[in-house]
């Protein structure tokens, strides 16, 4: 759609010289919409009555413009294309409804008989007939219709089915299995599918009876699970009305569910980077602290080297003192001072018979 810009001056001037409903015929917004942009903008708008009693020559109070606005003076609005009732403020599924609808080459509508069958409405019929069978359905690759409805229904399921296939393959999109589920895939999103005839309980006429299921006739059609299930069902409005809203939903569904998928393979890529990170960090941590270990381990043999020295030194030094430094004394002192040399980390002598792990 083309945009233009208006300043508040030029956009003032248009709601107090134009009907808002004339202006919406001009511009692809909603009278609320219009209401919104004039408060954002502080732009007053002619009260109700306004243009009652401009047509009849009545008084009316022209509210001025506060020329003071602390915002930006730009206003883009969007130029309504003719024939186009789609607003810009609407909400997305209602923008994207309007845009089927107004697509005059999308089959929106349910025939009488069926014409040209999709080749999944043959495979469906075929299936009913007994001519295809499933050993396992879940490894088969061939898709049926997930119907499930009353013989009475079945044309009218089919019919439906037929058009809301030729509807999706006319957007772009198929059908697809998942194991043992059927849906559609859109844009790599798969949505399961099934369309189901209601039933009506019937509650039982003896004391030891069992309540009865009757199908109703009302087709309700549903689209994936959990949180993400939507369902659309005979109302006043049969299904077969509601194509372009169905495949308006499953489009935006498949938008949404594509965008999360895309922030939780981000996510996991972020969280496992803080792994990884994290586990770097502990590796490095145990390994320095390993390092620290050593050389709290090398420090206290240094420690007990300097105390062995420093007692063989008092040992040498009293038996001098007594004269009593004799050859089996000296023999004590050389096997001491090695044992000192051998717990030393400086100078790591290497023992006979002791080695790093008696230290």
């Amino acid at each position: 759609m083309e945009t233009i810009e208006l300043s508040r001056k030029l956009l003032y001037d248009l709601v107090w010289s134009t009907p808002i409903s004339q202006l919406t015929q001009q511009y692809a917004i909603s009278n609320e919409g219009f209401k919104k942009i004039c408060k954002k903008f502080e732009i007053p708008m002619p009260p109700n009555g306004f243009w009652l009693k401009l047509k009849y020559n009545k008084k009316v109070k022209i509210e001025k413009l506060n020329p003071i606005f602390g915002g930006i003076d730009k206003i883009v609005m969007t130029l309504r294309e003719e024939g186009n009732t789609i607003n810009v403020d609407q909400t997305p599924l209602t923008i994207r409804t309007k845009e089927i609808e107004n697509d005059p080459n999308a089959p929106l509508t349910v025939p009488e008989t069926i014409t040209k069958p999709d080749i999944l409405t043959i495979q469906t019929k075929d299936y009913w007939k007994g001519k295809i069978k499933f050993n396992s359905y879940r490894e088969d690759n061939r898709i049926v219709y997930p119907i499930r409805v009353g013989e009475n229904c079945e044309k009218r399921a089919l019919l439906f089915m037929d058009t809301f296939t030729k509807l999706l393959r006319y957007r772009g999109h198929t059908w697809s299995k998942e194991y043992s589920y059927t849906g559609v895939l859109i844009d790599t999103v798969f949505i399961e599918i099934d369309l189901r005839e209601a039933s009506k309980r019937i509650p039982p006429t003896t004391k030891y009876g069992s309540s009865q299921y009757i199908p109703t006739g009302e087709l309700i059609f549903k689209m994936g699970k959990y949180s993400g299930e939507r369902e659309w069902r005979d109302g006043k409005s049969k299904v077969e009305e509601m194509l372009a809203k169905i495949m308006a939903k499953l489009e935006i569904y498949a938008a949404e569910e594509k965008i999360q998928k895309e922030r939780n393979r981000i996510w996991h890529l972020n969280y496992e980077a803080e792994l990884k990170r994290k586990e770097e960090i502990k590796q490095r941590r145990n390994e320095e602290l390993e390092k620290f270990n050593k050389l709290l381990k090398l420090s206290e043999q240094y420690n007990k080297s300097l105390i062995i020295r420093k007692y063989i030194e008092a040992k040498k030094e009293k038996a001098q003192n007594e004269n009593t430094l004799d050859q089996e004394t000296q023999e004590w002192l050389n096997w001491a001072n090695k044992k000192a040399d051998w717990i030393d980390p400086l100078v790591n002598y290497e023992d006979e018979l002791l080695n790093d792990d008696n230290k």
